[in-house]
């Protein structure tokens, strides 16, 4: 059992077999403490790297293209850094609860800081598919840092919680695509974001500092059986789910991973189809990212309704009303009408994850999140991966076609939901 400690954790203080409080009065004990130190140190964190972040993450896929790759070889080699990351997060799972979360957070976040600056040294289409699946292997710390969160919140509040940290983390996100597409206009696509790429770089090291001075270890209690079993079993547990809910627990990571392979499916092939079909310039793709961004706000209370009215039904809500924006997405000729498509996409996606990851972790014992949600991150990671190639292939054939599949597949997913999974009482 995971327990809560405001003070910084020291080795001295684990001790195997000791006496800890149950799930729900350590939450409700520790809750206040945990949002004042580690929500602030990882919001802080955030804030920093999503700024950095939208300068590049706008137009990789532009750029990737511009250096001579075609929309079925950023397919290959999103999916393919996609798969390294899943793989990476089963080790990141085990090492999560048994080990503790916060070394493998920190040295994921200074790891991935480099990638960056390596992006602005080359000119290379295949150098840079090879820099962005290396980069891949920072999502080892992914689990650790989303157990270290749902730790932190009372159950009650989780999913309030949750969309809070992320409002909080995306709001500065908003600017970015803004000062990334100015550097594009100005200084050209190549130039412009090999500039971005060093600010970025620069913000990224900042946010692991943060977390290196600040962040709190909360796994105080390291179960005996996990340090003395193998690793074997350790990597088996990561995939065994809980016998009490493995069969609501397994529906919902199954529609979860219908919903990224729908993601993946037109995720990087938006930009391309708006520049190509739609004709718009970078600098106004720009503007739509930052209007989307700005909309997350919205996510919070969507979050507190989520809490009172059920995780499940918010769920469906999103992924029902998300599903015919791709369409009318490819039907756009215009910048408005783009930029509408494009908005109400983001209104209506914003409440799934927070909605998500509250009702996984009520289904799940809270020694267990750790290797859940690893399973959760390879699961819909192999998923996007998937869904990369298929939307890279079809983009090849119709640019309209991954569009459509992505309706089809969320339809999917409410329906598994609205016909499986229950709320969690």
């Amino acid at each position: 059992m995971v327990s809560l400690h405001p003070k910084r954790v020291k080795k001295s203080d684990v001790h195997i077999g000791e006496s800890h409080l149950d799930d729900a009065k350590a939450s409700s004990f520790h809750s206040l403490s945990a949002l004042r130190s580690n929500f602030a140190v990882i919001g802080t964190s955030n804030v920093v790297r999503g700024f950095g972040s939208g300068l590049i993450s706008t137009f990789m896929s532009l750029y990737f293209v511009g250096l001579g790759g075609n929309p079925l070889m950023l397919g290959i080699m999103t999916a393919t850094a996609s798969i390294i990351g899943a793989s990476m997060v089963l080790f990141g799972g085990v090492i999560a609860d048994c080990y503790g979360r916060r070394p493998i957070i920190v040295t994921g976040a200074f790891y991935t800081g480099f990638f960056p600056f390596l992006y602005a040294l080359t000119s290379d289409w295949c150098l840079f598919a090879v820099l962005s699946i290396c980069a891949a292997i920072g999502s080892i710390s992914t689990p650790a840092l989303r157990t270290l969160v749902v730790d932190s919140v009372s159950p009650k509040r989780r999913t309030t919680g949750i969309a809070i940290l992320q409002v909080i983390s995306s709001l500065p996100a908003a600017l970015s695509p803004i000062v990334g597409g100015w550097l594009i206009h100005n200084y050209g696509l190549a130039e412009g974001f090999r500039l971005a790429c060093v600010y970025t770089g620069a913000t990224f090291f900042l946010s692991a500092l943060i977390l290196f001075l600040y962040l709190k270890e909360t796994l105080l209690h390291i179960p005996k059986q996990d340090i003395e079993s193998s690793y074997l079993e350790k990597f088996k547990s990561v995939v065994r789910l809980p016998r009490s809910s493995s069969r609501q627990l397994g529906v919902l990571l199954f529609s979860s991973a219908l919903v990224a392979f729908a993601n993946g499916t037109v995720g990087p092939y938006y930009i391309l189809y708006a520049s190509s079909i739609v004709g718009l310039r970078p600098f106004q793709w720009a503007v739509i990212v930052s209007v989307q961004s700005f909309s997350i706000i919205l996510k919070i209370p969507g979050a507190w309704l989520s809490d009172r009215v059920g995780k499940r039904n918010v769920m469906i809500f999103s992924i029902v009303a998300c599903s015919p924006c791709t369409i009318l997405f490819s039907l756009s000729r215009s910048f408005e009408h783009a930029l509408i498509m494009a908005t109400l996409l983001m209104i209506f996606g914003i409440y799934y994850a927070p909605a998500y990851e509250a009702l996984q972790a009520d289904l799940t014992r809270k020694e267990l999140r750790g290797r859940i949600t690893a399973f959760w991150q390879l699961s819909t990671t192999m998923a996007s991966a998937l869904g990369t190639l298929a939307g890279g292939f079809l983009y090849q054939v119709e640019q309209a076609m991954p569009f459509y599949l992505f309706s089809a597949i969320e339809l999917l997913a409410a329906t598994l939901l609205i016909s499986f999974v229950k709320e969690s009482k």
